[in-house]
């Protein structure tokens, strides 16, 4: 197993598909990333997004 620093669950919600563009550096970033965490892209973006949502949650923001 990885040196995943955050575990990523599978849950009971259903999953949909986001479709997102990026520059091609924000996206060889993101593998990079991943690739040091050892996590697919999708996992590591997915990662990311949670910790942006609940940072806003907890500020209030959202």
């Amino acid at each position: 197993m990885g040196k995943h620093t955050e575990q990523c669950t599978i849950d009971n919600m259903a999953k949909v598909t986001v479709t997102i563009y990026m520059d091609d550096k924000d996206k060889e970033a993101l593998q990079r990333l991943a690739d040091a965490e050892e996590r697919s892209l999708s996992q590591m973006a997915l990662l990311i997004l949670k910790q942006a949502i609940r940072k806003a949650e907890q500020e209030g923001k959202i």
